[in-house]
């Protein structure tokens, strides 16, 4: 049917005919009507010139009544027309008249003889769209935000609208049914003014930016010297406390918009900026006023079909319904929504539905957005939700135990809880200014977080725990050389603990004090021997199965039980000589005295004498064999191997220097006294040479070989003594990039250059200079000669001691947080590389960690609290085997993971002893 608001779309033979028709040009039709340009395909009806009628906004561009008395002028008639209408086209200001589109209707001009403001606003208007490239986009946003305050109950303080409804409504027009289809008219001239203000006042996008601090906003009242622009521009000074609530709307996602923009400013996020979202568009008149009351035959009004809105989904209406069931019972238990996006609620995925909630949220629609809003507040937290579910556990906390006492350190709480909250401290001022809100609530404000201390274990008390554990364990196995960094005892990760307590003595940190170094040797004398503990473990092994027996070495201990402890102290027995004294004396306790070693040793030659003649009488008769049998294998060179003396050791052999290689030490000892006398130190780069010899390549061989044999408990060798007399400092104990900063330091005080530690000379921004701040601030931590040498140029105790220590937060701490967390969830830190974990690379993160791991000699406090959360996070072997074991730890009976475990059953002789304690622990594989 032909309705007053119908369009036509034509054909391209139609096109033809009605230009035809009027003698107008088809390029002038197609500037003139915006449906020129939609063809109707003729497919369906056949050849020749074909129109469809269409209705609705959608599908009809703006349209509306033309000013009556401009259309007399022009036709010399009084009869309605139409025009297609802009915005800024709505009032005729020479007649006075703002042209009401009504669906159904041919439209109604409204007299505006009482609203001069109207007109005003119109003027404005085409100005603004004449200076300004964004007016068009502004004014659309203008006027979402009005329509969205047209669609709340006005408040008492609004004067304007009311007296501006009643000045145009028409005598014969409901009070109610004007409000409704007046709306564009009386919110015109507060969406002009706010469309000037958003496009033409850089002040305004610059204040809001400034405000934000930063951070997204919460809500409008984090801007307030904008809402009070917005206000005095609009003559609303009451309406920037009415707007200071809102956390949803147009107005919310256009301040949320520029922020973000502001933060990237790419064409993508400058193009979000002016868009208006149809969650925030104003609703359609045809969707809220009532079509007109039709009747049957009878007289009777017809009953009105039920409307479906525009842009409302029935479908998705009922699943956000369901959604909102789930996080209703997710709320009563756990008092919040700050669910992580993997996690679920039963079988739905709660945190999926809630994180894609996030992502868009100021794109929802109203009644959405407010359902939640009510539900949990802080659903859309411009913060993560790891940092949301802390605060309610602080909270819960405070609740609980009573206030947290930041100036204390946060006893009463749990270690990760009260590093959590001391690192809010420190973060305090950087924080969303909603976050500092939260905090208050709970005790913490700005004057509490600056008096925080930290939460920190007591050292002593920690120790005391492990030493406990360590006599536990010492009285059940005899000694603490068992004790493996996997050792677990009474849920107590022994072996870890006691390896921090070794490496305290053997790295150049600070020693091991010597009231628990003695604790502990009151209960293991050898609990850190200077030689391997591979030897000591052996060594009680060989000890249990000699209880109660005589050694007898004549029979290569062969009547012992124990086969494995039996070879070892043969091979004592071989090595006597080369053992460390202490080792000696501890076999003679097992009764193996030098006496005893140098009897096994004869003892060994003759038997090697006596099993060459034998071979050779067998070689004799194999050979005659081979003659009556020409294809009998006579294994002639396996049995001259057998039969050659094998060659006595020479005890001291391994200490000295072989005599074939000592010309090319002496040539590399040349070119070493030589650059020592250049530079005054061997810490030569790796690719050092000198007069065309490789000495960088050959010192690091040198220190490789010292460091083996140091890790082997062998004593030095005593060639590597002639290095040490050239420099003393040849080989630290220290990372050698240390040692070479030291030497530039020394050479720049030694040339006369300004030098004054305290006084910051060299600048902290020089590579000098920098080195000299973290030897101030590391002071404590480094090795005693290290101390000494730091002494030598100028750089006390006291000197350090006037370097601050460094504000910042430690760099890891949030990584740290992840991983905990993490940890806690899955009992392992070696998720897939692809992983995030709340926002987090947290895959990534621990990939770069093991990397460099690989490159330090000693493990950095970063990496020695992962250590502590999984001991295995960086374990020796492929990390897809460790991420293979736990899979196969939680689903054991997956195909994959059975195929898995018979391939290290058949491999089990190339496995990691650690793999195979793994396997064998777990119950995965039987011992």
């Amino acid at each position: 049917m032909l309705y007053p608001d119908s369009e036509i779309h034509l054909n391209a033979q139609a096109h033809a005919r009605v230009s035809a028709l009027c003698h107008v040009p088809q390029h002038v039709l197609e500037q003139a009507l915006p449906a020129w340009t939609k063809e109707e395909p003729s497919g369906k009806y056949g050849t020749g010139p074909v129109g469809r009628l269409t209705r609705g906004e959608e599908a009809v561009a703006a349209w509306g009544p033309a000013c009556p008395a401009c259309t007399a002028a022009r036709t010399g008639r009084d009869v309605p027309a139409r025009r297609y209408l802009a915005p800024e086209e709505r009032v005729c200001a020479r007649h006075r008249y703002w042209l009401l589109h009504l669906p159904a209707t041919s439209g109604l001009p409204v007299a505006l003889g009482r609203c001069p403001e109207v007109i005003a606003a119109q003027r404005r208007h085409v100005r603004l769209l004449r200076r300004s490239p964004t007016a068009a986009q502004a004014f659309e946003v203008a006027r979402a935000v009005t329509g969205s305050w047209w669609e709340q109950p006005w408040p008492d303080e609004e004067r304007l609208w009311p007296a501006r409804a009643n000045a145009t409504r028409p005598a014969d027009a409901d009070p109610g049914w004007w409000k409704v289809a007046a709306r564009d008219l009386i919110t015109y001239p507060e969406a002009v003014a706010l469309a000037q203000l958003l496009a033409c006042c850089p002040p305004l996008q610059q204040h809001t930016v400034a405000e934000s601090g930063g951070h997204l906003p919460y809500r409008l009242g984090e801007l307030p010297q904008s809402l009070t622009a917005i206000a005095d521009r609009l003559g609303r000074p009451w309406l920037a406390h009415h707007l200071a609530a809102l956390t949803h709307g147009p107005l919310f996602a256009w301040a949320h918009s520029l922020v973000r923009t502001r933060a990237a400013p790419t064409p993508a996020a400058q193009n979000t900026l002016w868009r208006v979202h149809s969650a925030h568009r104003p609703r359609p008149l045809s969707d809220l006023l009532a079509p007109p009351e039709s009747r049957t035959d009878s007289g009777q009004p017809e009953p009105r079909p039920v409307k479906r809105l525009r842009g409302h989904s029935l479908q998705a209406e009922r699943a956000f319904d369901r959604s909102l069931a789930y996080a209703c019972a997710y709320h009563q238990q756990y008092g919040h929504l700050a669910i992580p996006k993997e996690d679920a609620w039963g079988d739905y995925p709660l945190g999926t539905w809630l994180a894609n909630l996030r992502t868009r949220h100021t794109r929802m629609p109203a009644h959405q957005a407010a359902a939640l809003h009510a539900l949990y507040p802080w659903w859309n937290a411009p913060w993560s939700t790891l940092w949301q579910r802390t605060w309610h556990q602080a909270r819960d906390h405070a609740d609980t135990h009573g206030p947290l006492r930041p100036a204390r350190g946060f006893p009463a709480t749990s270690y990760s809880l009260g590093e959590w909250l001391h690192l809010q401290c420190t973060r305090y001022p950087a924080l969303h200014p909603e976050q500092q809100r939260l905090l208050a609530q709970i005790g913490i404000d700005a004057r509490a977080a600056a008096a925080a201390r930290p939460r920190r274990r007591s050292s002593a008390e920690r120790f005391q725990a492990g030493l406990a554990h360590a006599r536990s364990y010492a009285a059940q196995h005899d000694g603490l050389a068992s004790v493996t960094s996997a050792t677990v005892h009474e849920g107590f990760r022994l072996g870890q603990w006691l390896a921090n307590q070794r490496n305290h003595r053997r790295s150049y940190r600070r020693p091991l004090p010597a009231d628990r170094a003695q604790a502990l040797a009151d209960i293991d004398p050898w609990w850190n021997p200077p030689w391997h503990l591979t030897w000591q473990r052996r060594y009680y092994r060989a000890r249990d199965a000699a209880a109660g027996r005589i050694l007898q070495a004549e029979n290569g201990f062969n009547d012992l039980d124990d086969r494995g402890a039996a070879d070892w102290l043969w091979r004592q027995c071989a090595l006597y000589d080369e053992l460390h004294a202490e080792q000696q004396r501890l076999l003679t306790d097992l009764g193996i005295t030098a006496e005893v070693a140098r009897t096994a040793q004869d003892h060994a030659r003759t038997a090697s004498h006596t099993s060459a003649v034998n071979q050779g009488s067998e070689d004799t008769a194999r050979r005659a064999g081979s003659l009556a049998d020409p294809a009998a294998v006579t294994g002639r060179r396996h049995a001259q191997r057998a039969a050659e003396l094998k060659r006595p050791r020479d005890p001291r052999s391994r200490l000295g220097h072989r005599p074939d290689l000592r010309p090319g030490f002496e040539t590399a000892l040349a070119h070493a006294r030589a650059w020592h006398a250049e530079h005054g130190h061997l810490a030569a780069p790796r690719d050092t040479r000198h007069d065309g010899y490789a000495l960088g390549m050959w010192l690091f061989s040198q220190r490789n070989r010292a460091k083996q044999r140091a890790r082997a408990g062998l004593p030095p060798s005593p060639h590597l003594s002639e290095l040490a007399a050239i420099d003393t400092w040849w080989n630290p104990p220290w990372d050698l990039h240390w040692q070479r900063n030291y030497y530039r330091a020394r050479d720049h005080i030694e040339a006369g250059a300004p030098f004054d530690a305290a006084a910051r000379v060299p600048a902290p921004s020089t590579v000098l200079g920098s080195w000299i701040t973290r030897a101030c601030l590391q002071y404590d931590q480094l090795h005693q000669d290290q101390q000494r040498l730091l002494n030598t140029i100028g750089v006390t105790a006291q000197t350090a001691g006037q370097w601050p220590p460094s504000p910042r937060p430690r760099p890891h701490a949030e990584a740290l947080t992840h991983a905990r967390t993490w940890a806690a969830g899955h009992g392992h830190l070696c998720p897939p590389i692809k992983t995030i974990h709340d926002g987090f690379p947290l895959g990534e993160w621990l990939n770069r960690q093991r990397e460099l791991a690989k490159n330090r000699s000693s493990p950095s406090p970063t990496q020695q609290t992962l250590t502590t959360i999984d001991p295995w996070w960086n374990p020796p072997w492929p990390i897809l085997w460790q991420r293979s074991y736990h899979h196969a730890h939680t689903h054991p009976r997956d195909p994959a993971t059975r195929h898995w475990l018979h391939n290290q059953q058949r491999g089990w002789l190339l496995l990691h002893p650690h793999q195979q304690h793994l396997l064998t622990t777990t119950g995965l594989i039987a011992g």
